[in-house]
């Protein structure tokens, strides 16, 4: 289904900051897409909105943004090539949908593999709403064509393949020179990770995070994880290691020898730079970015740079965490944090702002914040038990085009963004980029936007050359 997009002036963002001097470039809006929201996937609520995704996905090959839908059971796409992107949405009803509870809900975790030929997706099998059916699992992972369709795998292996349990199988990475993708099972007890070979599509092995085989006891699951070609190792997002249950101890990295498919070491992180790693990008030289989901000690939400070598703290980005998804961009060297810190989590008093949702974009080079890009404020009602009713949490980056595709969900009620004068629920319903508003708000219906810095003729994709520049949005 193809949906409109509407181009927004650069004059419609926000003032940007910039934390350290240089020749960066500003990332303003360009663009902002008003999905096709059926609420196909909201079996919770049946609201046709745009509230419940998760991971998104960019492939500079083949020029194509890619994000996994729960609200609408799609896939959508942008297609990159093109200024403004061109964005379709691609249903599966045989994806789960958003049950109200995510660890029963797909599609989640989403990734090209096979150089470049497959879209692999995570979801779960089985009916599973209501959450407490009997029925649900066991987790599964779709093998789709490029364009989104499923395809027919060799062998008449089964697709979706799947990994076992009662709960989704979630967020994975690929090893492109052993073949092989690892994908893990957070909400399983113990949780796991599955290797699936590329080739034959089966599953070869499984390691469970129990504390046992040198496995560390993961007690709050397990999250992103990320492959590096320059040590040829998976790198696995442990959010809390040996604890209660709630990110009050210190989590780690997972260091996996593809070949062995065992854990070599466990790199610790210190509980004050970063509580609940969640999000994970592998960057340049030996940086892993970690983007930190929970309250350290002194209350701070924070994202640290380690070293892929041996773990330790490179750099602490204070107050830019409560990421999913962390994304570097190697076009740019920049890394890019969707960030709602501890401020922007905690409920204010009735009808007052909550703190900024922000882009922190970091320097690889320097480990310095370069820009930070106000996204939204949102009021609390009186019966707030949270502060920020929604938040921005997958990002990814389109190195060829200096674009960055921020997806931003719905609010889930009119009164959940306040209904006195407040800033714009989200980006979604067109009414600008963080500009004040008052009056009555409605449901913001939630959107994919897209941000840019300005690009000059050598730097403009083929296809827009060929329209002579018609949309060249410097």
């Amino acid at each position: 289904m193809a949906v409109g997009a509407i181009a927004l002036l650069a004059l419609a963002a926000p003032a940007l900051s910039q934390e350290t001097s240089g020749t960066d470039e500003a990332f303003q809006l360009t663009t902002v897409y008003g999905l096709t929201n059926t609420g196909l996937g909201n079996l919770s609520n049946n609201s046709p909105t745009f509230f419940s995704f998760d991971i998104s996905w960019v492939d500079p090959v083949l020029n194509k943004y890619y994000l996994a839908d729960r609200s609408n059971k799609t896939i959508d796409i942008l297609d990159l090539s093109t200024l403004p992107p061109t964005l379709t949405q691609v249903v599966n009803p045989k994806f789960q949908g958003f049950t109200g509870n995510n660890d029963t809900s797909g599609p989640d975790g989403l990734a090209t593999v096979n150089n470049h030929t497959e879209v692999w997706v995570g979801d779960i099998g089985g009916t599973c709403f209501p959450t407490t059916s009997t029925t649900c699992g066991p987790g599964q992972v779709w093998v789709l064509n490029t364009d989104a369709s499923v395809k027919t795998l060799p062998g008449g292996v089964a697709n979706p393949i799947p990994v076992g349990g009662k709960t989704r199988a979630d967020e994975f990475c690929e090893d492109p020179k052993n073949n092989l993708v690892m994908i893990a099972s957070p909400a399983e007890d113990p949780p796991f990770v599955t290797f699936i070979s590329t080739k034959t599509y089966k599953v070869v092995s499984k390691l469970v995070f129990d504390g046992t085989n040198g496995t560390p006891k993961a007690t709050n699951g397990l999250e992103q994880c990320g492959w590096s070609a320059a040590t040829g190792k998976f790198y696995q997002n442990v959010p809390e290691i040996n604890g209660p249950g709630n990110d009050t101890v210190p989590g780690g990295i997972a260091v996996i020898n593809p070949k062995t498919m065992k854990v070599e070491r466990v790199f610790d992180i210190p509980l004050e730079d970063c509580a609940g790693p969640q999000g994970m990008a592998i960057g340049p030289d030996d940086q892993i970015l970690e983007g930190c989901n929970a309250k350290s000690p002194s209350g701070s939400r924070n994202t640290v740079v380690v070293s892929q070598k041996n773990g330790r703290t490179l750099a602490v980005l204070q107050d830019l965490g409560g990421a999913d998804e962390v994304w570097f961009n190697p076009g740019d060297g920049h890394y890019i944090i969707p960030s709602c810190n501890t401020a922007c989590r905690t409920a204010p008093t009735g009808f007052v702002l909550t703190f900024d949702e922000v882009l922190g974009l970091v320097d690889s080079k320097t480990l310095q914040r370069d820009q930070t890009i106000f996204v939204a404020q949102q009021n609390s009602d009186t019966n707030a038990t949270s502060g920020n009713p929604r938040t921005i949490h997958s990002v990814a980056g389109d190195p060829n085009n200096k674009q960055i595709i921020l997806p931003i969900p719905a609010c889930t009620s009119p009164t959940a963004c306040g209904n006195v004068p407040h800033f714009s629920p989200s980006l979604c319903d067109k009414r600008g980029f963080g500009i004040s508003v008052s009056g009555t708000p409605s449901t913001a219906v939630g959107c994919i936007t897209v941000l840019a810095a300005p690009l000059n003729n050598d730097q403009l994709p083929r296809v827009a050359k060929e329209r002579g520049n018609d949309n060249n949005q410097d």
